[in-house]
Parts: C-alpha cells; structure tokens; sequence
C-alpha cells in the first residue's frame, strides 16, 4: 500500500501546486503559463499513475493513454515558453501554437484508430503490450497502426521533443552566466541566484528522470518495483522544488536565496528595503542603498519626467544604456523599487497615461487613446488594460460617465 501511495507522488505534488498558484490572486504571463504546465504534468502522471494498480482496468486505460500522450507531448512546448518568459523582460511574446502539432497528431490519430478497433479489442492489445507478450508480425493491419502510433511513433516524438527542450533549457541556463558552483552557495544561502536559472536545473534534472522512465517504461510501470518507487520518490522531489522555487515570490528580477524560501511570509510582508537589510547577501551585495538611489533617481527621471514610457518600441535595453548601466542591474533594482519586472512596470505606466487621457479627452476613440500611451496596438491596450483594471477601456470610461 505504501508503495502504491509513493508512485502516486509526482501526480499529488502537481495538484497541490497548480491549486496553490491558481488561489493567487494576481498572475503575470509566467504564472498563467505555470498554471497550463501543472495543469498538463497533472493530468500526465494521474493518467500514468493507472497503469501503476495492481489490477489495471485495460478498458479504462485506453482512453488514459490517449490523454496521456496529448499532455506528455504538449507540455515540453509549454516549458520552453514559460522558461523563456522568465528570461524575457522585455515583453509577453505569442505562443507558437506550431509547437503543439505532434501531441495533436499523435493523440487524434489513436482515437481514430481506437474507434475502428473498438474498447475491447484495444484494451486486449494494450495488454499485451504492457505485458510483453505481443508479436509484431502476427498483427493485422489495423492492430499495427495502434501499436505503431501508440508506442513507436509516440516515443519517437517524446524524445525528440525531449532533446529540443534540454537543449533550449540548456542554451538559456548558460546565457544567464549561470555556473553549477553557484548552487551549493545557493543552497548554503551565501549567494543570491537567479530564480529562473535555478528553475532550469531542475527542469534538466526533471528531463532526465522522466526520460528514463519512458525508456525503461517496463521497469517503472510495476508499482511493486523497486526502481518505480525510487523513481517516483525523486520525481516529486524535483517537482516540489520547481513548484516552490517558481511559486515563492522572488526579491530583484527572480533573484532569491534560502533565506527568502524559509521565511516567504517575511518575504512577502516586508518592504524591499527592510528585506535587504535584513539579510547577510543581498542580490547586490556589493553596493551601497545609497548607490541604488542615485540610480533611481536618474531611472524616475526618464520614466516620469521625461516620459520615456510613451515611445512603443522603448526596451530594458534602451533604459539601461541611457544610465550607462546594463539591462541586469537595472532589472533588479526596478523588481526592488517597485515589486515587479521592468514589462509590468512599462505597462503599469502606460495604463495610468491612459487612463488620464481617458478623463482628459472622454470622447477620443479607443486606437489614439492606445497610441498615445505608447502601445503598439488598440489589441495589446485592450488586454493589458483589462489585466490591470478587471474591465475594457470602454467599460471603465463608461463606469467614469455614471
């Protein structure tokens, strides 16, 4: 019993974080693309988890496994993004929905072939899949193609979507100079580390397992292995640490250390500065308060004053070249003012101009409202202010008028 609890871990770390972070109640790009990847792994490991009973119902099994490959294959795409979006201060880029092909393929694929099959005859294949005890050659054609497309051509995808994601997450863990000496100071609290790094060494790391589950699938699909016990066990530990390292709120940029994940209440409650003087190792330990101040003050010039936020093309960049600073240090000093990435901040800006002209000028039509608060669209106005302000434009100037 207590070996059948433990392989159902990876499933029950998943829904205990995609519960937590769904009953938060303000979500950036990063939370809402963390949402749909707990949501998927979820999914992935309860239908998994099915085949760990010690009486599987085969019939019950084939529609698990047809769902099991659709969110297998869709949540690597969904990873990538949202690593990249912890990466991208400089907006919310689309979602490339290409990406999502294969688990689409693979996944409408075997319901067609499961539907000329019917439930009884794929769960008897299935089966004997399972067990072993298949023979290719006397296959029919039909029978085949179920086990061609639910197992050949599925891993073929699986792997090959694994490899592109560990080598995205790679490219972005060392262009983030991130060295693998910086964990143990991490762990020791004695350096802060980038949150987004962190998260993917433990997605490498998670990779790695869940590879080795699917190339020994036999192995680990016994509940009273063994191996699937281990396996099972490690898994939710990489999971719990992704959950938390990615659900804890992150001091300057995602910067964090163990002191903020002991106490993420403190880290919640205090102020920036009370939190930074609070710690031994701040995330730039090597300058003064006084430092970021002078900083700043040049930052609000350009952003307040100078209005610097109404020019739509305006980057991280753009700012830290203006300071003669780089995008990294003026990145954690905006999360360290303000509480938020440098995007939301911009955002934030343009809303409140909108806003005003919308007092000023009630009668302007919504696409120079837009360009005049600096956004490269009516459509990217529209859903950021709906973001910020829970209603359209055209609602909240209506709410103005009552």
């Amino acid at each position: 019993m207590l070996t059948y609890l433990i392989v159902q871990l990876p499933f029950s770390v998943c829904a205990v974080w995609l519960i937590f972070v769904l009953l938060k109640s303000h979500k950036n790009h990063s939370q809402h693309l963390l949402i749909w990847v707990l949501a998927l792994l979820t999914i992935s490991f309860l239908c998994g988890s099915s085949h760990m009973s010690p009486y599987p119902d085969y019939h019950r099994i084939v529609i698990y496994d047809i769902v099991m490959r659709f969110t297998t294959l869709a949540v690597f795409p969904l990873i990538c993004f949202y690593i990249r979006s912890l990466f991208d201060e400089t907006g919310e880029r689309p979602v490339s929905y290409l990406l999502f092909l294969p688990a689409i393929l693979i996944s409408t694929s075997s319901i067609v072939v499961t539907s000329l099959l019917g439930i009884s005859h794929s769960a008897q294949l299935l089966e004997s899949i399972y067990k072993a005890t298949v023979i290719p050659g006397a296959l029919d054609e039909l029978e085949r193609y179920y086990f061609v497309l639910s197992f050949r051509l599925y891993h073929l995808f699986f792997f090959i979507l694994l490899s592109l994601s560990l080598v995205f997450v790679f490219s972005k863990l060392f262009a983030g100079k991130f060295k693998f000496v910086h964990v143990i100071s991490f762990l020791r609290g004695r350096k802060n580390s980038f949150a987004a790094n962190i998260l993917c060494l433990f997605f490498i790391i998670f990779f790695v397992l869940w590879g080795i589950c699917i190339t020994f699938g036999t192995v680990f699909m016994n509940p009273m292995s063994a191996w699937s016990t281990i396996w099972s066990f490690v898994t939710s530990i990489v999971l719990f640490l992704i959950g938390y390292v990615a659900s804890v709120p992150a001091l300057p940029g995602g910067y964090l250390n163990m002191e903020r994940l002991r106490h993420p209440f403190n880290a919640v409650t205090q102020t920036p500065q009370e939190y930074l003087q609070g710690i031994d190792s701040g995330p730039v330990a090597n300058d003064s308060i006084s430092g970021y101040d002078k900083i700043m003050d040049s930052f609000k010039e350009l952003m307040v004053t100078n209005q610097c936020f109404l020019d739509p093309t305006l980057t991280i960049d753009d700012i830290a070249h203006k300071l003669n600073s780089n995008r990294t240090y003026v990145s954690k000093l905006v999360n360290i003012y303000y509480g938020m990435p440098f995007r939301d901040y911009l955002n934030k800006l343009r809303i409140d101009h909108a806003k005003q002209l919308i007092k000023d000028e009630p009668d302007a039509v919504i696409d120079y409202i837009s360009a005049k608060s600096g956004f490269q669209s009516s459509t990217q106005f529209i859903r950021k202010f709906k973001e910020s302000e829970g209603v359209t434009p055209a609602v909240w100037r209506d709410n103005l008028k009552k």
